[in-house]
């Protein structure tokens, strides 16, 4: 479950403070002339709990621009593309608390509040918003599985870091691991166990604390070593790997029984297109990658048989950071991001039919979408 919410690591502190969010709601004197966005925007009382699953998200989303703040909107979108507005912060030169994680139970939303440790639960079926602390300063990361009842969180220590659970009222429950190379720590679907770095591959650690087993990956450098991207099924881990000597990172899928990992990706020379492999989703038209470009972009690749890519190109992106939030059937939610420019936007893509349907689309001049958590797959995302 992960941490960089503003995960996408888009935007630094000082913009994020000026970055909220408007309702996407245009008015009208004709009180029967409605706008599409009018038409896919309903209000928290009518949301159907019972029916959220798979392929509903949470998105913060704001009309913001560089000139001029606006308010800051929490959306819970559907995969059809209804939204429902849950919460509205007002236009202010602070922060808008950073969308972290959401519950298993669906019910609660975590937010960043900034450094030491400050963190914001929202009740979403409420509405009320509570405030915290976690114990040592720690940085908030996920919620952990399968319904939400404790906190994952990193504390540092230099350039250690110690992944830990805490209380929803912020006390530390137990340290579970520490590395150096990355807080990262995925739960597995029942919340028993965690995949976290490991220096020659993975480590299997219990929620209730210690480490079960090492998992070695073939070839893998003890400098920058092994993270966990996600589950890829019930018995094994997506990881993402560097060999010894490289900077190119390679994903290999990683039993949690300690049987022999498998590549999934062949090693990349780093001439391009692609200088490294951070995340895989394999649907019925194809292996798609998350792959690393130059210059700190990110490419949307399918992956042939053999090894090699092939670009795929989303239209009405810049395609020069698309960030795979999840996959539904044979689609792709699609965080569709301009760097360091505004237009960040939301949509879903079929790369087998080139079928788009936009859930939240930004102005060019508006920040836009600003973090998307999908519902019980925090672990979807590659860790950026």
């Amino acid at each position: 479950m992960f941490t960089k919410v503003w995960r996408h690591g888009r935007w630094p502190a000082a913009l994020v403070a000026v970055c909220a969010a408007a309702m996407l709601m245009a008015g009208g004197s004709n009180a029967g002339a409605t706008t599409e966005r009018q038409q896919a925007t309903v209000q928290q009382a009518k949301v159907p709990w019972a029916e959220v699953g798979s392929g509903w998200e949470l998105a913060q989303y704001t009309n913001s621009t560089r000139a001029k703040p606006a308010a800051t909107t929490l959306y819970l979108v559907s995969p059809g593309g209804i939204r429902y507005s849950l919460y509205t912060w007002r236009a202010s030169a602070t922060f808008a608390p950073g969308l972290v994680a959401w519950s298993g139970d669906k019910t609660r939303a975590l937010l960043s509040e900034g450094t030491g440790g400050q963190v914001a639960q929202l009740n979403l079926v409420t509405g009320k918003l509570s405030r915290f602390r976690l114990a040592g300063q720690a940085s908030a990361i996920g919620y952990s599985l399968p319904d939400g009842l404790n906190i994952l969180a990193a504390r540092y220590n230099g350039l250690t870091a110690t992944l830990a659970r805490y209380s929803l009222t912020g006390k530390l429950l137990k340290d579970l691991a520490t590395s150096r190379y990355s807080t990262a720590g995925v739960y597995s679907s029942d919340g028993t166990t965690l995949a976290v770095p490991g220096t020659k591959g993975l480590r299997l650690v219990s929620n209730a604390g210690g480490v079960i087993r090492q998992l070695p990956v073939p070839g893998t450098g003890p400098q920058l070593g092994c993270t966990p991207v996600r589950w890829w099924s019930a018995g094994t881990i997506l990881a993402s790997c560097y060999a010894t000597s490289s900077s190119i990172a390679r994903l290999w899928l990683v039993p949690a029984s300690g049987a022999k990992p498998a590549a999934l990706t062949p090693q990349r020379t780093g001439t391009g297109p692609d200088l490294g492999d951070i995340g895989a989703w394999r649907l019925t038209s194809g292996l798609y990658l998350q792959s690393l470009g130059a210059c700190g972009t990110l490419e949307l690749n399918k992956q042939a048989a053999n090894g090699s890519v092939a670009a795929v190109n989303v239209p009405g992106t810049s395609n020069t950071h698309n960030l795979v939030v999840t996959a539904l059937g044979a689609r792709l939610l699609i965080d569709a991001g301009n760097g360091c420019e505004p237009g960040n936007s939301l949509l879903w893509y079929n790369p087998g039919s080139h079928a788009e349907q936009w859930l939240l689309k930004a102005p060019a001049n508006a920040f836009g979408v600003l973090a998307v958590v999908p519902y019980y797959s925090r672990e979807d995302a590659p860790a950026l």
